[in-house]
């Protein structure tokens, strides 16, 4: 999942949000950029909601990786894939 931080979070709400990603068993992957860090969480989805009560470390929004293999699914790309092997 990604974790956007609101606009002018502070590092110790950051720091508290990382610690409690690991608590939670994710692997967090901060990004920091000039507004905002964002926080990639590597793991299974069940503690997502137990974070969702971050709000008061200014948590904006929480966003779902729900499928690992999106773009080689049917979802993305809906017409058969035909590989030729030549004969050897």
């Amino acid at each position: 999942m990604i974790i956007v931080m609101g606009a002018g979070a502070a590092q110790k709400e950051i720091r508290t949000v990382i610690a409690r990603i690991r608590a939670l068993g994710y692997t967090p992957h901060p990004i920091v950029g000039k507004e905002r860090t964002v926080i990639g969480a590597i793991g299974d989805e069940r503690g997502k909601i137990v974070l969702q009560g971050s709000s008061r470390f200014r948590v904006e929004r929480i966003v779902p990786i729900l499928k690992p293999y999106k773009l080689a699914s049917r979802e993305v790309k809906q017409e058969r894939t035909v590989i030729r092997i030549a004969p050897g």
